[in-house]
């Protein structure tokens, strides 16, 4: 029982990780992530189970992810490279988990037809993984901002630090 608790707990904790949030990504980019990844497939063994890449990862491939993962990229390919798609742009939904797994293959410094897919992906992928961050940050910024503002205006009309 007290161990189905700490699991119970651990869970709570990372249960934000489960989090679906929604990854919209351009044709360049959808095309890169699929070529960036290969699938985690799962193997039974006695005590347990390991997780391997299918056949080791392609020259290509960064990133092993599971089969769900590479349903959603492929679906997101499908949606930005559809001729009646004039934006070229689709929108997939992942948990936070698999923003991290995603994570592992965009290198910032990485182009495709001039677009800068790595640098555009990663800042996408970190702003939907510290959104509540972000958020928190900004809050505690206004606020701080707001201090400074009338502690401005209090000097500026000749106040003292003891009258603020």
């Amino acid at each position: 029982m007290a161990n189905e608790n700490l699991y119970e707990a651990d869970f709570d904790e990372d249960s934000h990780l489960y989090e679906e949030k929604q990854l919209s990504l351009t044709r360049n980019e959808a095309l890169y992530l699929s070529d960036s990844i290969t699938i985690l497939l799962e193997h039974s063994v006695e005590s347990g189970r390991i997780h391997k890449p299918s056949g080791g990862l392609l020259p290509s491939a960064k990133v092993a992810v599971p089969i769900e993962t590479i349903e959603k990229i492929g679906m997101a390919c499908l949606d930005a490279t559809d001729p009646n798609n004039y934006l070229g742009v689709a929108t997939i939904s992942l948990p936070i988990t698999d923003l991290y797994l995603l994570r592992e293959c965009c290198q910032s410094y990485v182009k495709v037809n001039n677009e800068l897919v790595g640098f555009n992906l990663l800042r996408k992928i970190y702003s939907l993984i510290l959104e509540s961050d972000i958020k928190e940050k900004e809050l505690v910024e206004n606020l701080t901002r707001e201090i400074d503002q009338a502690f401005l205006e209090a000097v500026k009309k000749g106040k003292s630090i003891e009258e603020i």
